[in-house]
């Protein structure tokens, strides 16, 4: 923080600090200031700033006594130098060194007395989920991936992210959709038994497929001689056993019994049972038998047989099978249900068999696969019925939304707190509704509840903060601000009862980063972080102009998209060093992306690919990131330059000064231009030059890859130039340079950068000057070690700021 009269509204006065050593640190600071950093800007800069020439409105004087200056001036002046913008390029510029050491300097008064007077943990804004989390933790309450979030309105994003509780608002139209989304996910992951589909059919004589040209009675019954046989096609809903019963006989009381085998479609024997005399008129025998049938089209055929025929089994096989043609099911099934003169005489001899109808009813009982996932995790108890009417309902959904809710919740749960939502179950069977449908009535009062919608880290009412106005997290918050770090999604039965159990320590929260980075869960890092971090979502709104780059399309962008998410979980996932964002000589690619890169690869899926052979080296090759800085025409050398300064180093570059044109509007060098002459034109102007040098010459290294990330040699017929500068001055040649080069020299600018992405996504909210100390401690931890990415990742989840939250100002 700051020092001086001012420095008293940003710097903690706690208990423990006299104002004697107070003062005596202000002395400290103010003369470290004025020893290494204020004869630098004595010599670079006040020339232009100062009390009688204020260029671009900025008095640099105060900063001679450090009195009277905002936080926000001296973040202004420290933004500016470290970019390089200032001194402009006509004026003397600090050497590299010296350019390092102001930053260093304005750091220090910037941020050194927070870290030294142990600054606040901070408070998080009470955040309901954003669409993400709301998909995610649908999925992983009831293991079905639903997403009824898509439907809602787009999450506003604040610092970079759209967790940021700060701007997740609460509109009457999201309310309406979460209505809505409650209702018809509760009806999917809960259903009533009675509604599921069952196969039931009941097929009269005159329905009745048959082979051959039975014999018709006057009832309805079919007569059927010897080599004639019934069949049925059947869509059966589930895998299980079904009953048939089968009416029929034989025609006269002097033959023998009769035997209805029933076969498969493959002619295999499934079943067969016996038929007496059908004894006249309207009248039939009966028998019923019980077959395993799997899901799916099935074919059965009712053959009529000599009851002293050898049948088994499984193992018979029937003989007729390929006499029933295509063409002759088609015309049978044509001439079903006519008018058909009854026939008087019916000899039992041509005739012996009669078929009155068959049955086909079923499941018996449902599989579990019938049912959702989470089915019987919901709804594990159904209460006792008496006369059809449900008994001690209350008691039973209590024992089913019990651990339901400690789930939803993602807390403990209390007999009071169950007790309106089984009352919702009991009051709708008192309606005439099933129990099952109650459940689904309950579900979706769960799932509108605020302790569903929002997370909450209120501390319990006899919390006594510490000196600095902080406290703990409860160890379920603490979960559940760690699952929805890692996962974007409700913490898992692992988690909760680890919370339970008040074991989340600093070590055995190191323990759960490690086993939850294994999970497939862990994905979001990259479809929620990394996506965001890198500007990835804004792939799918980009276009390109289509005779220019006719091969750019939705799949691609969706290739190009993937090939970076999946890169950045290897990188994590393998606990690599952040250092390999801009040094890797491979990455992961399908055929289609390969194709673009020009890159031999016969594989299928996203596979690792080498590109040792090829000029593409990092994020700064990938397809997605050069697409995303290149307008739909072509590239943007401004574009790919801001994008290295925001997303690497971790500079923000000044917006533009209002009314400068843009490229397209300023007057270009001749028809033949390429780029970089119109760019250099572009600088003539003061208003841009001292920024553009920056982010141009960053840009330019990546000059040998087109609009949509393809590599090329030549801009308008003339060879690409791809050199550039950073802005300490080294000098590059095209985007491998590049990459390594700052593979090599900029690596604690990416780690910081991701360090301070990682957290502010980690926390829900935008950093402070108070979290800059944090950083400083997780970034000097990596450092020990290269960085490697799974390691800061578990030290943000075990850092202070994660871990506590201010309730109080003392």
């Amino acid at each position: 923080m700051l020092i001086g009269p001012q420095y008293m509204l940003f710097a903690e006065d706690t208990e423990t600090q006299s104002a004697d050593s107070t003062a005596q640190e202000d002395h400290t600071a103010l003369a470290t200031w004025q020893q290494t950093g204020l004869p630098l800007m004595q010599a670079y800069c006040v020339d232009c700033h100062n009390k009688d020439f204020q260029e671009g409105g900025l008095d640099l004087s105060p900063f001679e006594t450090l009195d009277n200056l905002s936080a926000a001036e001296v973040q202004r002046v420290l933004e500016m130098v470290q970019f390089g913008a200032m001194p402009p390029a006509d004026y003397d510029t600090p050497e590299i060194d010296e350019r390092k050491q102001l930053v260093s300097a304005l750091e220090a008064t910037l941020y050194t007395s927070t870290c030294d007077a142990r600054p606040k943990a901070g408070k998080v804004t009470v955040r309901r989920l954003n669409r993400a989390e709301y998909n995610h933790s649908i999925r992983d309450l009831f293991g079905l991936d639903l997403r009824p979030a898509d439907a809602f309105p787009s999450d506003e994003v604040g610092a970079g992210f759209d967790n940021n509780g700060d701007v997740l608002s609460m509109s009457p139209m999201l309310i309406e959709k979460y209505i809505d989304a409650a209702e018809t996910v509760s009806r999917q992951v809960l259903v009533d038994p009675d509604d599921l589909p069952e196969l039931s059919r009941d097929v009269p004589g005159d329905q009745l497929p048959i082979f051959g040209k039975p014999a018709i009675g006057r009832f309805g019954g079919r007569f059927l001689a010897p080599e004639e046989f019934a069949w049925l096609d059947l869509d059966v809903p589930y895998e299980g056993e079904y009953r048939i019963s089968v009416r029929g006989g034989t025609t006269s009381k002097e033959q023998p019994p009769m035997h209805v085998a029933i076969y498969d479609a493959q002619g295999v024997l499934k079943a067969f049972d016996q038929l007496d005399y059908y004894g006249g008129g309207g009248s039939s025998d009966s028998c019923r038998e019980t077959i395993e049938l799997t899901q799916g089209s099935h074919r059965l055929y009712f053959v009529p047989t000599d009851a002293e025929a050898d049948l088994k089994v499984g193992e018979t096989k029937f003989q007729q099978l390929d006499a029933l043609t295509d063409e002759i099911v088609k015309e049978t099934k044509a001439g079903l249900g006519k008018v058909n003169k009854p026939d008087d005489q019916i000899r039992w001899q041509d005739h012996p068999y009669m078929f009155r109808s068959l049955q086909v009813s079923g499941p018996r009982k449902h599989p579990a696969s019938a049912y959702p996932p989470a089915q019987f995790q919901i709804c594990p108890h159904t209460p006792p019925r008496r006369d059809d009417r449900y008994q001690e309902v209350a008691e039973t959904a209590a024992k089913n939304l019990t651990p339901l809710m400690r789930r939803v919740f993602r807390s403990p749960v209390s007999d009071q707190d169950v007790e309106p939502y089984a009352a919702l179950v009991q009051q709708a069977t008192k309606e005439g509704k099933s129990f099952h449908r109650g459940m689904q009535i309950a579900v979706s009062a769960l799932l509108v509840s605020p302790r569903f919608l929002f997370r909450v880290e209120t501390p319990p009412s006899d919390t006594e903060p510490n000196e600095f106005g902080d406290v703990p997290l409860t160890p379920h918050q603490l979960a559940t601000r760690l699952s929805y770090f890692l996962w974007s999604s409700t913490p898992d039965e692992t988690l909760l009862k680890l919370a339970d159990d008040d074991q989340l320590s600093v070590e055995q929260l190191g323990r759960q980063v490690d086993r939850m980075l294994k999970d497939p869960k862990a994905d979001a890092l990259a479809s929620e972080f990394a996506s965001q971090w890198l500007g990835l979502r804004n792939l799918t709104q980009h276009e390109a102009d289509q005779e220019r780059f006719p091969s750019f399309d939705d799949e691609l962008k969706s290739s190009m998209a993937r090939e970076t998410r999946t890169f950045f979980l290897h990188v994590l996932r393998n606990n690599l060093p952040v250092s390999e964002f801009l040094t890797a000589d491979y990455s992961f690619l399908d055929q289609r992306l390969a194709e673009h890169y020009g890159v031999n690869y016969q594989g299928e899926g996203f596979e690792k690919v080498s590109l040792s052979t090829t000029p593409r080296r990092g994020l700064l090759a990938h397809a997605s990131i050069l697409t995303l800085t290149s307008t739909p025409t072509r590239t943007s050398p401004v574009l790919r330059g801001k994008w290295i300064l925001e997303n690497v180093l971790g500079i923000k570059p000044p917006d533009p000064p209002a009314g400068v044109p843009d490229l397209d509007e300023t007057a270009a060098a001749d028809d033949n231009a390429t780029l970089r002459e119109q760019l250099e034109l572009h600088r003539q102007s003061s208003t841009c030059a001292s920024c553009h040098r920056v982010m141009d010459q960053l840009g330019f290294g990546l000059d040998d890859f087109d609009a949509v990330g393809m590599f090329r040699t030549k801009d308008a017929g003339k060879p690409i130039d791809a050199s550039g500068a950073l802005p300490d001055g080294r000098s590059f040649n095209g985007g491998a340079e590049l990459g390594k080069m700052l593979g090599e020299t900029e690596t604690d600018a990416l780690a910081r950068t991701l360090v301070k992405r990682m957290l502010t996504f980690a926390l829900g909210r935008e950093l402070t000057p108070d979290d800059r100390c944090t950083v400083d401690e997780i970034v000097a931890k990596g450092k020990q070690n290269e960085y490697r990415l799974a390691d800061i990742v578990s030290d943000i989840a075990t850092c202070r700021q994660f871990r506590l939250q201010t309730i109080t100002t003392p």
